[in-house]
């Protein structure tokens, strides 16, 4: 005879508990055929207890592997590494000093004390002459163990196209102005 609890999974009488042992050892050694879960999948009999049970709170009826397996509502999404993203300088430059703004160089993007530009002996705010552009703030991609430590992660592979251009012009310039030796 089964007693009902309340907090938990009906506790086993001895006699059931020597049958359901029994029967466990019968599905081991083949004499049984195996359990089965709610999608017809067999459940291999030398799983543990601990491991078959499902936790009282998830309230599962009958044998299931459910419980172990990932659920899909919690399986992360990640963006690909191939995702490419804004970064650098933007093309907006201002005319006048806003407020806010960096008070060294000009640009809305940072503060004084993050501005990578050599420290002015007049600010951009005092000088109301020669801004620097705004930078690109990127979004950055929801990314995985492996996206994270890639170096070359949002790196356009044109730009180094364009830097082999540029590199090629000025040595045939060079060639150019070289007196032939």
């Amino acid at each position: 005879m089964t007693e009902v609890r309340e907090d938990g999974p009906p506790k086993k009488s001895r006699e059931d508990y020597r049958k359901q042992k029994e029967l466990d050892e019968a599905r081991k050694s083949g004499l049984e055929p195996a359990e089965q879960d709610e999608f017809g999948v067999d459940i291999n009999p030398h799983i543990p207890q601990y491991i078959k049970d499902s936790p009282w709170y998830l309230e599962m009826d009958g044998p299931t592997l459910t419980h172990q397996r990932t659920q899909p509502e919690t399986v992360k999404t990640f963006d690909g590494v191939s995702k490419l993203y804004q970064k650098g300088l933007t093309n907006r430059v201002a005319t006048k000093f806003r407020k806010g703004a960096c008070t060294n160089c000009g640009a809305i993007t940072h503060k004084k004390i993050d501005c990578l530009e050599k420290p002015r002996k007049i600010g951009a705010r005092w000088s109301g002459k020669d801004y620097a552009p705004d930078e690109h703030i990127p979004e950055m991609p929801k990314l995985d163990f492996e996206g994270k430590r890639d170096r070359w992660i949002g790196y356009d592979t044109t730009t180094h196209d364009e830097l082999l251009d540029e590199f090629s012009k000025v040595e045939k310039v060079k060639q150019q102005l070289r007196p032939n030796l």
